[in-house]
């Protein structure tokens, strides 16, 4: 493959029959831009799908030229195909206004800054889809917007931003702006995580509005309360913590792939099965949670030996609760078994919840012995007060009560 130079960074020329793809969000609502674009040979499949476009216009989608002004189309030749369907005249002049003329000026700029080389305008070409908000009213705010993006997307092409290696951080810290949430996975223990066996919505609702705001809380759905309100009362939680991980404690011991599915309809991030089940239940569970996008967890209660059980399991959980029942927990001393030998087993690659008595007295001694998951129930739920109760345990597990918003400035 010919190399070229662009911007000081060695860059590989596209290869024939191929593309680069480039992506960026600029701005605020209403006039915020989102471009998408390519980058490709004109020879190659790049410019059959410019001919296309330009030839077989889709009704309300209809694409211009980039023209830097009217009868001067700029070079490389771009294509603009509008996302939103244009449906008046107010429309089409935001797109032939300012969303044109800063796309045209963005690309010309950078030819002229050798972001693109210039020995290539003649045989590449660009397709840039451009999102325009029907409520967008300031032409200033829209030039701007869609200049940045513009400029800011064919850069990243160039350069094949983002890495596989920065895809692989971000996707787990990443709040996506549409939804104003990130979804966790649940990579920087330790977690605390609420247990509500409360079946009383009004006194969960209440609970759950008390608890400090923190990446290090995971609620979790009790048996009872899925039992009393069905599973879709994990959803009336996220309604009410739509940033927080919340559990579906399902203990299931049959029709594993079913239930797991039920509970990630009901946008359950973790769901429980017992690991009391057949080998051949939690394997069905454990791989309907992956299709689904959620986290699946074995809860050992009653289980004689977790250890033989992972052993058995052609696939792992993701976490494994050694659980002590309610019933229980106050007569028996707080033995958690070998959690290394568990981690070692599903290859690190699992986390170790505790469950059963955890006071804050006890939050140092389950950490040391490589818990990364706290489980508690009354110590909080039935606390007068709930926020100042929680707070102990976040302290005592020294973590961060608040994830700070952050914003994104690297392209």
């Amino acid at each position: 493959m010919q190399r070229i130079k662009a911007t000081n960074i060695e860059l590989t020329t596209m290869i024939e029959e191929g593309f680069l793809v480039g992506e960026a969000l600029v701005g605020e609502e209403p006039e915020v831009a989102h471009i998408d674009l390519i980058i490709g040979e004109k020879r190659g499949v790049m410019g059959q799908a410019f001919a296309n476009s330009l030839a077989q216009p889709r009704q309300g989608h209809t694409p211009i030229l980039a023209v830097v002004r009217p009868n001067v189309p700029v070079k490389p030749a771009t294509l603009i195909v509008p996302k939103v369907t244009i449906r008046n005249l107010e429309g089409a002049e935001r797109l032939f206004g300012p969303a044109q003329s800063a796309i045209a000026k963005a690309v010309a700029d950078a030819v002229e800054e050798d972001i693109i080389p210039k020995e290539k305008v003649e045989e590449i070409a660009i397709i840039v889809s451009v999102f325009i908000h029907p409520r967008g009213k300031d032409y200033q705010r829209i030039y701007r917007y869609n200049y940045g993006a513009t400029k800011l997307a064919i850069r990243r092409a160039m350069e094949r931003f983002p890495g596989i290696d920065t895809v692989l951080e971000e996707k787990d810290k990443a709040a996506h702006a549409m939804i104003g949430f990130r979804i966790n996975n649940l990579k920087k223990p330790p977690y605390l995580e609420v247990a509500f066996d409360i079946p009383d919505w009004r006194r969960v609702e209440g609970v759950i509005r008390a608890l400090p705001r923190s990446d290090a809380i995971i609620i979790e759905a009790g048996t009872p309360l899925i039992k009393r309100y069905g599973v879709e009362v994990v959803q009336k939680i996220h309604q009410l913590r739509p940033e927080t991980i919340v559990l579906a404690d399902l203990k299931t011991l049959d029709t594993g792939n079913l239930e797991a599915r039920m509970a990630g309809d009901a946008t359950a991030d973790v769901i429980g099965f017992s690991g009391l089940a057949p080998l051949k239940t939690m394997e069905k569970f454990i791989e309907e949670c992956k299709k689904v996008g959620a986290l699946s967890l074995m809860d050992t209660l009653n289980v004689a030996d977790p250890i033989e059980v992972l052993k058995s399991l052609k696939v792992k959980p993701d976490i494994v609760e050694l659980h002590r029942a309610i019933d229980v927990e106050e007569s028996e001393e707080a033995q958690w078994g070998n959690i290394q030998e568990i981690k070692r087993i599903c290859n690190n690659k699992v986390l170790v919840a505790v469950a059963g008595g955890i006071r804050v007295d006890k939050v140092k001694e389950a950490l040391k012995s490589g818990a990364d998951i706290l489980v508690v129930g009354r110590a909080i739920t039935a606390a007068k007060d709930v926020t100042g109760a929680a707070r102990a345990f976040l302290h005592e597990m020294g973590v961060e009560e608040v994830d700070q918003f952050r914003i994104m400035t690297d392209y």
